[in-house]
């Protein structure tokens, strides 16, 4: 592995709330230093952060490789499947991670070991006992994150069939030592994560909240930084892969019961099952939002590369037909069902709301407002104004569709110069809605009985899952009441509902591999919109791009720079 040999330079970080501690100014301070200052030191904690933060264009970049979508300036060579030396989709996520748990060995074994105060003086003890326990609960939630990252995009099995993880650390490790790492079994590297977790847990507020000094140093001004209740959900999708069949080929049944049971504690812990917020990716408030990390209020990257060109954007970020299809109708009925209200003639009209809140389409018109009057119908159609080169040259959609979903309230005047908004950027990486779908999913395929509470549990699978598909306004919901009647049909619709529901973060990619659906990718399909001379609209599927991929893309490979330096590690099979 190629760390570097040196203590690393710290990232300092004057202030420490949510509001500004990953937004603030940097400085550098030497090895030295850091022991002698209380503050500065955990420096060495809230740099970590900035690797998780704003990761939209990353998760963009994932959702490439699948059948949700395309960059509309190139194709995605690497969905060929094939990942070579200096083609790993996630190459760059070993060495990140292993910096990151250097990082936490350091500031245990340099700053929280030798009892380093975080504040001087005395009338501050209360302060400082919460705020060196919370950096200490933090410190082993980051650790297990990357811990997680690297079992999450490494594990798999070697040649000989055995199931392994990454090579874990215990301290902080020379260049020669990294050399010697032997790959860890999956499982021993699932109860390293869990054991990190649960430490995390004993030194964290399970939330931020409040303020003042009856809540010091656990204030909502702490919002965005590792949690108890983050913790908990972290463990149940650490589970969830654990139980999942790219990673328990014999599906050993007491695997999906652990996900059942860790995600039904970070319900329980979560205060029951709650219904889900509207969604508001500038709301830095939002309790959904298990784990969130935030930008900068003035950055404008996502209105700028995602919005249509009449809108005065990029839209770089183009949805698949494939993914519009997997919306259902306004009902929920999948539009290919002889129940559905779907007209494929006006295919727009009558859709799931996630639909309208997700995407941009020909003849949309409308943002948040009842009356869809945010800005003037977009011209996806052949030759209008939001079709490629029509506004703006060089400029469009490869697909006939562009990405709203994680875009602020559009709240500028259009036929200004500086057109987009500066509203803040809330970026999740632990949310509400996915611990449903992870409840829903693992309680289903470990008891088999959607539609029932097994003994211990206080929800069913299918109530779990119908708080996501209410959300996006199905109260009534017979395609639900009939799936949840066998174990099947209620796993394709939660297979379904995930694509939907987590699209563009960046989730589709790894579902596919751990459900060993990936060789099943379909090819990318779009639409050509073609304008008629009475004003209606007909509709022209186009193959936009190939996948092509093969059992033995369930698991990546390890980077190959680092097998040079290592001869103990073992390749994924395949590889």
């Amino acid at each position: 592995m190629k760390l570097t040999n040196k203590i690393l330079l710290i990232l300092l970080i004057t202030a420490y709330g949510c509001s500004d501690f990953l937004d603030d100014e940097i400085q550098y301070i030497e090895q030295e230093e850091i022991t002698e200052f209380g503050k500065e030191s955990r420096g060495l904690i809230d740099v970590i952060y900035t690797d998780y933060s704003f990761n939209y264009f990353t998760d963009f970049s994932v959702e490439y490789l699948t059948d949700n979508g395309v960059s509309s300036s190139n194709e995605s060579s690497l969905a060929t499947g094939y990942w070579g030396p200096t083609d790993n989709p996630y190459g760059y996520v070993w060495q990140q991670s292993y910096d990151n748990i250097r990082k936490v060995y350091q500031y245990i074994e340099l700053v929280h070991d030798t009892g380093l105060p975080y504040l001087p003086n005395r009338d501050d003890a209360l302060e400082n006992e919460r705020t060196i326990n919370r950096y200490y609960g933090e410190a082993h939630f980051l650790k297990a994150w990357a811990e997680w990252e690297l079992l999450k995009v490494f594990g798999g099995p070697s040649t000989d069939g055995q199931m392994l993880g990454f090579p874990i650390v215990d301290g902080i490790l020379e260049n020669e030592d990294y050399a010697t790492l032997s790959r860890n079994t999956y499982s021993e590297c699932v109860t390293q994560i869990m054991n990190d977790l649960d430490v995390a847990i004993q030194y964290l507020p399970l939330q931020y909240s409040g303020s003042g000094a009856s809540n010091i140093a656990f204030t909502d001004a702490e919002t965005g930084r590792a949690s108890g209740l983050a913790a908990y959900a972290l463990k149940a999708k650490v589970a969830l892969y654990a139980a999942s069949p790219a990673f328990n080929p014999n599906n050993d049944l007491v695997k999906w019961q652990r996900a059942a049971d860790l995600a039904h504690e970070f319900i329980e812990m979560n205060g029951g099952l709650k219904p889900l917020q509207s969604y508001d990716y500038k709301r830095e408030d939002n309790p959904d939002h298990i784990w969130r990390l935030r930008n900068s209020r003035q950055n404008n990257q996502l209105e700028n590369r995602l919005y249509p060109p009449t809108l005065y954007g990029q839209g770089e970020v183009n949805p698949s037909q494939n993914l519009v299809d997997a919306f259902p109708d306004a009902n929920g009925y999948p539009i290919s069902a002889s129940q559905s209200s779907y007209d494929a003639s006006v295919p727009y009209i009558s859709r799931d709301a996630r639909f309208y809140r997700f995407l941009f389409y020909n003849g949309d018109s409308c943002y948040n407002s009842p009356n869809c009057t945010d800005y003037n119908p977009l011209e996806i159609f052949e030759g209008g104004q939001d079709n490629y080169g029509g506004f703006i040259d060089n400029v469009g959609t490869r697909t006939g569709y562009y990405l709203k979903k994680f875009l602020n309230d559009l709240d500028f005047d259009p036929s200004g110069i500086d057109v987009t908004t500066n509203l803040p950027k809330v970026y999740v990486q632990l949310d509400l809605s996915d611990l449903y779908l992870i409840y829903a999913e693992a309680l289903n395929e470990a008891y088999g009985q959607p539609d029932a509470a097994p003994v211990g549990y206080t929800v069913s699978a299918k109530e779990a899952l119908s708080m996501v598909r209410k959300r996006a306004g199905l109260l009534v919901d017979p395609y639900l009441d009939n799936a949840a009647s066998n174990n099947s049909d209620f796993r394709d619709l939660v297979k379904n509902e995930r694509r939907i529901e987590l699209c563009f973060s960046g989730e589709r990619f790894h579902d596919l591999r751990r459900w060993n659906d990936i060789a099943n990718t379909n090819d990318v399909k779009g639409v050509k919109v073609i304008k008629n001379t009475d004003g209606t609209f007909s509709y022209q599927s186009i193959d936009v791009e190939r996948r092509q991929y093969e059992t033995k893309n369930s698991y990546l490979p390890l980077p190959y720079a680092e097998l040079l330096v290592n001869n103990n590690l073992k390749q994924n099979n395949g590889w």
